[in-house]
C-alpha cells in the first residue's frame, strides 16, 4: 500500500479502533494473565493510534511520499541544494566544490545571465553527478525535466524542498546525466532548444548531442515537443500525465516519435514514482559519457 494513500490510512483507523474495541472486551476477563492483557492491550491501542496520527500528518504535510523515501533515511542523502556563483563558469564554481561532489554529486541552483528573460516563476536546479567531478575531461549528457510551477508528487513532479530524494543515493552509474529542472508555466520551445542548450554548452562539460526530456502534467506536450523540433540535440523525451485521458497534443506527439518518446500515465503507478519511472527510462536511451568532446551520431544502443 502507498504511504500516503488511503487503503493504509483506512486500514490503520479500522486496526486502531479494533484494537480498542479487544481491549474494552478483554479489560475484566484474563484470570491472573489480567494485568499482562491490559498492558499489551493499551500498549497496542497507543502504537495505532501514533501511527494513524503519524499516517495523517505525512498524508497533510508530504513529509515522505513513499515508503523507500521513510526508509532509505539512515543512507548518506546527497547535500542540500546550494546557489551557484552567478559570476563564475560553472566548470569553474564546480572544482571547488569537488570533495563533496565526487561522493554524492552536487544539487544547486542556476542563474545564468538572462534568465530573467526566460519569465521563470523559481531558478532551474541543476544535478551534477559524482563521475562529472572524476572523469575531467568528458562530457555529459543532459536531461531537461519540465514541470509547471504547482505540480508536486502528486502529479509525478518534485517537491522543491526535497529534490534530492529522486536523484540517486550512491551509485555513480544510476544517472550517467546531468539534470536540469525547470519549473515553466509557458515554456518557449526557443528557450528549451536553443537558449538554456547554448549557455548549459558553454558553462558546463555538456554534449551537443544525445539530450532527454522529460515533461511532466502541463508541460507533458512540450517536452516531447522539444524533440521533434530538434531531433539533432533531443534524442528520447518522456511525457508524465496525470490523468487517465491523454491530452490530444500529447497523443500526436507521441504518434510521430516511436521509440523515441514514451508516455507515463497515472493508472498503475504511484504519484510519487512516475518522474523517477520516466528518468530510468530516458537513462536507457543516453549514450555514456564521452571523450573528446561528442561531434557526431551515437548510437544509444550500441554496447557501453
Amino acid at each position: 500500500m502507498s504511504l500516503t494513500g488511503w487503503p493504509l490510512l483506512v486500514t490503520s483507523v479500522l486496526l486502531a479502533m479494533g484494537a480498542i474495541a479487544g481491549t474494552i472486551w478483554c479489560w475484566g476477563r484474563g484470570g491472573r494473565w489480567r494485568t499482562v492483557v491490559r498492558t499489551a492491550g493499551v500498549l497496542v491501542c497507543e502504537a495505532l493510534l501514533l501511527f494513524t496520527a503519524g499516517l495523517v500528518v505525512n498524508r497533510s504535510l508530504d513529509l515522505f511520499p513513499s515508503w523507500s523515501a521513510l526508509l532509505d533515511q539512515d543512507k548518506k542523502a546527497p547535500p542540500p541544494t546550494v546557489v551557484a556563483d552567478p559570476a563564475t563558469k560553472l566548470d569553474t564554481w564546480l572544482h571547488g566544490r569537488a570533495v563533496e561532489g565526487t561522493h554524492n554529486g552536487l544539487v544547486f541552483e542556476w542563474h545564468p545571465s538572462g534568465a530573467a528573460a526566460w519569465h521563470l516563476p523559481a531558478p532551474p536546479v541543476i544535478y551534477v553527478p559524482p563521475r562529472y567531478f572524476t572523469a575531467t575531461t568528458a562530457r555529459f549528457p543532459v536531461v531537461l525535466v519540465l514541470a509547471p510551477a504547482k505540480a508536486g508528487p502528486a502529479q509525478g513532479a518534485w517537491d522543491p524542498h526535497k529534490i534530492n530524494l529522486i536523484v540517486p543515493r550512491s551509485d555513480d552509474a544510476a544517472t550517467p546525466a546531468v539534470i536540469v529542472f525547470l519549473r515553466t508555466d509557458h515554456p518557449g520551445v526557443a528557450v528549451l532548444t536553443r537558449t538554456l542548450p547554448r549557455i548549459l554548452d558553454g558553462d558546463l562539460r555538456t554534449t551537443t548531442r544525445a539530450w532527454g526530456v522529460v515533461g511532466v502534467d502541463g508541460d507533458a506536450a512540450d517536452g516531447l515537443d522539444a524533440l521533434v523540433q530538434d531531433p539533432l540535440r533531443f534524442w528520447s523525451a518522456a511525457a508524465v500525465i496525470e490523468e487517465a485521458a491523454v491530452p490530444k497534443a500529447v497523443s500526436h506527439q507521441r504518434a510521430l516519435l516511436d521509440w523515441q518518446g514514451t508516455l507515463v500515465v497515472g493508472r498503475g503507478h504511484p504519484p510519487d514514482n512516475r518522474l523517477s519511472e520516466a528518468l530510468r527510462w530516458v537513462y536507457g536511451r543516453l549514450p555514456a559519457p564521452v571523450t573528446p568532446p561528442l561531434t557526431g551520431p551515437v548510437d544509444p544502443n550500441a554496447p557501453r
